[in-house]
């Protein structure tokens, strides 16, 4: 099993990457990590995969200062997760005509399957930025739901008569809950065989918020234009640079040209919280990265400061809250 990269204009790009048969594990810890790096013409990528068992967990990050077309090539039925964190994106072009494309922009993820892939994958030009995408086999898949892939809907008929398919036939936002499963497999502190319970568990609840949030979606609707989306989103990346001195309800409508009732109605629909409550989520993940970084000395007082909180005592609270846990136990 193999998926063979090449590049119409850099040669030195071109590889292969090879996989066990179903995604096989030979160490008997059933789990196995590589770190791999490059830096080549513009052209900087850092990548962490973690494999287990029919999955493999590759955590990315890099920045180019082009754009980057690579030709893919698989001899295997493909099945990802995929999670654009902070990337601008990325689009996968298959050659055959009637296949769908991939597109995934930032903020955003899908569940894809291809009977093999054979195609053109476009990665934007970006900044420094997190890309995390998690490869599943199809018997992995269909242990999880004892077989019966028809209660995927039409992605899980699509996949049984291979043919491809995405989730939901776009892409979705990453929620703040979905970030945190990223974040927490990231820092695991586990070691094998303790790390492959630990990651296969997220995995699995990662996937869950995933199809959760695509099959409630496709039942209800958010009943929302297009262009209204857009606005959305782009107040999304507003509030996202702007963390610690965030615009007001009035100048955030403004700025989106989207009415107050509309924008906070809408906002709620697509991302499934409050514009308030989003803030907070995103406040509250930074503190516990500050409090998870041993490089840093501050303490807890300091860092819900820095959080944006007047009293420590309402931080603990909204810590809790969120990660179940204090910020002492964390950070001891």
């Amino acid at each position: 099993m193999k998926i063979t990269f090449r590049s119409e204009d850099i040669s030195e790009l071109n590889y292969v990457r090879d996989y066990e048969e179903g995604f096989a594990v030979s160490e008997k810890s059933q789990i196995r990590e590589l770190l791999n790096e490059w830096d080549y013409k513009g052209f900087k990528n850092r990548t962490h995969r973690i494999y287990c068992p029919g999955m493999i967990f590759s955590m990315m990050e890099g920045e180019s200062e082009n754009d980057l077309v690579q030709i893919l090539e698989s001899d295997f039925p493909y099945l990802q997760m995929h999670f654009e964190l902070s990337t601008v994106g990325c689009l996968y072009h298959p050659k055959a005509k009637f296949e769908i494309d991939t597109v995934v922009y930032g903020g955003s993820h899908c569940l894809l399957f291809y009977p093999s892939l054979k195609g053109k994958l476009n990665y934007l030009k970006k900044p420094w930025s997190q890309s995390v995408e998690i490869e599943l086999s199809l018997d992995f898949l269909r242990k999880l739901f004892a077989g019966d892939l028809e209660v995927l809907g039409e992605f899980g008929e699509k996949i049984e008569k291979n043919l491809p398919a995405i989730m939901g036939n776009k892409s979705f936002p990453i929620t703040p809950a979905m970030k945190h499963i990223l974040v927490e497999v990231r820092d695991c502190p586990y070691s094998p065989p303790l790390k492959k319970l630990f990651v296969e568990a997220k995995v699995q609840e990662l996937l869950a918020l995933q199809i959760n949030q695509i099959m409630t979606t496709e039942k209800s609707g958010t009943g929302l234009k297009n262009a209204d989306i857009e606005k959305l989103n782009y107040v999304r990346d507003l509030l996202l640079n702007n963390m610690h001195n965030p615009y007001s309800i009035e100048e955030l409508s403004k700025i989106a040209g989207i009415n107050r009732t509309k924008l906070q109605e809408g906002f709620k629909k697509l991302f499934g919280t409050t514009i308030f409550g989003y803030i907070t989520d995103m406040r509250l993940e930074e503190a516990r990265q500050r409090i998870l970084d041993i490089s840093q000395e501050a303490s807890i007082a300091e860092i819900a400061t820095l959080s944006g909180y007047k009293n420590p005592q309402h931080f603990t609270a909204a810590f809790k809250r969120k990660f179940h846990l204090l910020p002492k136990d964390l950070k001891g």
